[in-house]
């Protein structure tokens, strides 16, 4: 596998809806309880909105300098906005 641009794995990209977005934040749910958390902790929800905010400047910053396409942007901050709300949804 080579290091070019088109070497990434595309991600899930149906339009979010609620069923969607709901199983998504179920499957971060269940990455963070396989670590010993649960984002209905609200530090740990607290930590996923850092963590997700600092990593969606690097991928902005990375497509900024061409190291990724605007599709791939686009894709990366779809999934990461879905941590988002599941560090939002799961303990309410």
């Amino acid at each position: 596998m080579s290091d070019g641009l088109d070497n990434v794995v595309p991600l899930f990209r149906e339009e979010p809806n609620e069923r969607i977005k709901r199983e998504m934040a179920e499957n971060w749910e269940l990455a963070f309880l396989e670590a010993g958390q649960s984002l209905s902790d609200p530090k740990t929800a607290t930590s996923a909105r850092v963590a997700i905010s600092v990593m969606s400047h690097f991928i902005r910053g990375h497509y900024e300098v061409g190291q990724i396409t605007e599709r791939q942007r686009d894709s990366l901050l779809w999934w990461l906005g879905t941590g988002t709300y599941a560090a939002d949804e799961i303990g309410k």
